[in-house]
């Protein structure tokens, strides 16, 4: 089992969750819709998440099945970031780029086997039908390598969610709050006051 992270519908990190070891790629996930759910309101829901929303509307205005609540994705969030924001759009756009260069790239490659298979059988061919005296070395074949296009870091596809301001007015307020060590240290000298006034109180009588 591993630790995942879970954004919502706008990439924002909400939690972890464990899955198996072998969880990849980004998962959508499904809250059960409400029945009071008004036509508008569920079409409206539609509209903003039609790319990945498997909820469906009744006759009544109702939806049947369930609301796209967020993602499950199988990409660690890089350290660093205050707020994790996945570019789920981002991430669409690019597996699908990606997965039709990856076509093309399968049939550049399966036109240039066929063409070397080709060749090689008109070599050896001509190799065979040669007299044995003047046939010289036979030919050999090397088979072609499939290399499948460079893939981007999943990686980049986090980001920081926090504004400027908001990351700045966290870490002032990150900076005031004393550490454990200082609490303590406060802590020894308002005693060692408490008890400095209990000695000369005790002295005075």
């Amino acid at each position: 089992m591993k630790a995942v992270p879970k954004v919502n519908t706008n990439g924002l990190y909400l939690e972890d969750e464990l899955v198996d070891d072998t969880f990849s790629g980004i998962v959508p996930f499904y809250t059960p819709s409400s029945p009071t759910v008004s036509e508008s309101d569920t079409n409206q829901q539609l509209d903003t998440h039609r790319f990945a929303d498997s909820s469906s509307s009744t006759t009544d205005g109702t939806s049947s099945e369930s609301i796209l609540a967020g993602y499950t994705v199988g990409i660690p969030v890089p350290s660093g970031l205050y707020q994790p924001r996945f570019d789920i759009q981002g991430w669409l756009t690019y597996e699908a780029e990606y997965n039709q260069k990856l076509i093309e790239a399968q049939k550049a490659f399966e036109q240039l086997n066929n063409e070397s298979q080709a060749l090689f059988q008109k070599l050896h061919d001509e190799w065979q039908n040669k007299l044995e005296n003047e046939r010289g070395d036979e030919p050999v074949y090397y088979a072609q390598t499939f290399t499948a296009p460079e893939r981007k870091d999943p990686a980049t596809f986090w980001s920081e969610g926090l504004s400027d301001e908001a990351i700045k007015e966290l870490t002032q307020k990150a900076g005031q709050q004393p550490s454990e060590t200082e609490q303590l240290k406060q802590r020894i000298a308002d005693l060692e006051v408490t008890l400095t006034q209990l000695m000369l109180s005790n002295t005075g009588k």
